[in-house]
């Protein structure tokens, strides 16, 4: 047996040796067999050597951006960056990029919670009465605008683009244009600074004339560089005025001719209640300007859409719309829900009038149409919205109704007072009016004069 697996490897052995030998040299092949191993074999003497590939040169790479940057300043950076060959924006976009890695640092690190403040007690923020740190904020901004400027000016990045954030602040003016009025507002913004950041967050009167200085200076310095359709127009675009007014004007879809209606309205009577007015605090010259404004929006706008400015810049029917939005509902379920106030004025203020009831009669017949009211709400609401907006109500006037009073939305007294910065600030506290909040007259009162 053994002897046999030896014979049978020796064969396999064997064969293996003579094929390979006939594959090598085809013409020694028994003739059967030689034409097969002459086609698979044998090299043609027109079949071409191929080389064997060479291996790829390793090319030495410079490090470009080191040999660029090596901590030059940023002039340095640019010219470099053009001599090196490469397009104006992407030289543009490589500086903008050093400038904000060398801005964004500092500028963040004024968000940052003071280190020495324990975490058991409250830190400051920016509005805090004594805290510099809006002031210098604004100052890094500024610094940083103005080098842009600076940087960018050579004709080697000379464009007559605007970008789509410019065209909204600045309208059709030129590219010139804005650069002469971005550096006439970065000078002003340094100056009104300067005053704030002496004042310790506390106004007194000789600063508020220093700003006001500032201010008319300021438009002067403007009014030499557009015409006056440009200045109106700029301002209108760029007020702190017109940055409060886009907040609080709701779902008022408001044509450009309306809002610039509502600006300049709004402009004169922040421009009537600061400083004089607030500083004062006469309620009565208040109470009054804001009514000169809401005839002069009545007269420009016209009844029905004074009307739609009135609800919409409500923060009643804001807080109703959200609730009902929320809740997937019809416009027209908030306005129903919304109307109402109106029936429970002119229902309230009859019960009060009424001379054939006694004082308790009257404070029960308000407690009673107070609680018609809820379930009224809810009804048109539903269980969800409904309790929810019943709450904002009782918060702001139904409680007054439950507790004996007539209530009347007619008060122009809606007011929000802010001091803003950034182009077209003063520096001084901007004030707008919207809405009207509710007033009352209690069951014990006498009943007005006719023609109240």
């Amino acid at each position: 047996m053994t002897l046999r697996v030896f014979l049978i490897a020796g064969s396999l052995v064997l064969n293996g040796a003579c094929i390979t030998a006939f594959a090598i040299r085809p013409a020694i092949a028994p003739a059967p067999v030689r034409d097969f191993f002459v086609r698979t074999f044998a090299r043609t003497a027109d079949a071409p050597i191929v080389p064997k590939a060479a291996a790829p040169k390793k090319i030495a790479r410079q490090a470009l951006w080191p040999s660029l940057d090596a901590g030059a300043d940023l002039k340095t950076l640019i010219g470099r960056l053009r001599a090196a060959g490469f397009p104006p924006e992407i030289v543009r976009a490589m500086a903008q990029a050093e400038i904000s890695a060398r801005y964004d640092v500092k500028m963040r690190s004024m968000f940052e919670p003071d280190p020495n403040t324990p975490f058991w007690k409250l830190t400051t923020n920016f509005m805090t009465s004594g805290d510099n740190r809006m002031e210098q904020y604004s100052a890094l901004q500024r610094e940083r605008a103005k080098l842009q400027r600076e940087l960018f000016a050579d004709p080697f990045f000379s464009t007559d683009d605007v970008t789509a954030a410019q065209r909204r602040q600045f309208g059709n003016l030129s590219k010139q244009s804005i650069e002469m009025l971005q550096r006439i507002e970065d000078d002003y913004a340094e100056m009104t600074s300067a005053i704030r950041s002496g004042t310790n967050g506390i106004l007194l009167p000789e600063d508020r004339e220093k700003l006001a200085l500032l201010q008319r200076e300021r438009l002067a310095d403007l009014a030499s560089v557009l015409s006056p359709s440009e200045l109106a127009d700029y301002q209108m675009r760029s007020s702190p005025v017109t940055n409060m007014l886009v907040r609080q004007l709701g779902n008022f879809n408001a044509t450009e001719a309306e809002f610039g209606a509502i600006f300049r309205a709004q402009q004169a009577f922040s421009e009537r209640m600061a400083p004089a007015a607030l500083s004062s605090g006469n309620f009565q010259d208040r109470r009054v300007a804001q009514q000169q404004l809401n005839e002069q929006l009545k007269a420009s706008l016209g009844e029905a859409r004074f009307a739609d400015y009135q609800r919409e810049t409500d923060r009643n029917y804001q807080q109703l719309m959200r609730l009902t939005e929320r809740e997937n509902m019809a416009k027209e379920t908030a306005l129903r829900a919304y109307n109402v106030r109106d029936t429970v004025a002119v229902e309230s203020h009859r019960v009060v009038d009424d001379a054939a009831l006694t004082v308790e009669q009257k404070r029960a017949a308000l407690q009673a149409l107070a609680e018609r009211t809820r379930i009224e709400l809810i009804g048109i609401l539903g269980p969800n919205a409904g309790p929810a907006y019943v709450k904002v109500v009782d918060q702001q006037w139904l409680s007054m109704v439950q507790r004996g009073n007539a209530v009347s939305f007619d008060n122009p007294t809606g007011a929000m007072t802010m001091s803003m910065g950034g182009s077209g600030s003063s520096g001084l506290p901007v004030t707008i009016s919207f809405g009207a909040s509710p007033s009352y007259r209690n069951v014990a009162q006498p009943a007005p004069p006719p023609g109240r």
